[in-house]
């Protein structure tokens, strides 16, 4: 009989690294079947589970009910998951990278959700490029009018 550490809990890949990854040298890594529509790595690393709300509403993904918003996941997909599982396996390795992730990822989820109103084609197109267009302004152009006007003062 082995004797275990009391409170001890043992947790399997899916819960530290998320679906359709596995656990290798203590890295994450993508199961290749996944690559192409899996899991959502980084919040799920950001936020600490696959349950979590955010992570959820990242699942729940309209864009996949109109033939634009396939062809548009399959793309980002490919871009992800070719530096998420990094970004993933830093933030489980340092709590200040992964807070500053959360709060650069947080003000992109609640965007997203916005997703949820579009029923037809022309409305995932036309909510998708509003938000996308939302994002690149709160990602890039706000800080580009920081620096600008920082600029300016000096």
């Amino acid at each position: 009989m082995d004797i275990l550490e009391p409170n001890v809990e043992f947790i399997d890949d899916d819960s530290i690294c998320g679906s359709g990854t596995t656990m290798k040298d203590g890295k994450c890594i993508i199961n290749e079947s996944k690559s192409k529509g899996g899991g959502c790595l980084i919040a799920t690393a950001t936020y600490g589970s696959e349950m979590a709300i955010q992570v959820q509403q990242l699942r729940d993904n309209q864009l996949l009910n109109a033939e634009s918003g396939t062809q548009f996941m399959q793309v980002f997909n490919d871009v992800y998951y070719s530096f998420s599982p990094i970004i993933a396996d830093y933030e489980r390795e340092n709590t200040y990278f992964k807070d500053i992730v959360k709060i650069a990822i947080t003000p992109m989820i609640s965007t997203l959700s916005l997703m949820g109103n579009a029923e037809s084609e022309s409305e995932v197109l036309g909510i998708g490029l509003s938000v996308i267009a939302l994002n690149m302004g709160m990602y890039l152009g706000v800080p580009d009018i920081v620096i600008i006007g920082i600029k300016k003062k000096f």
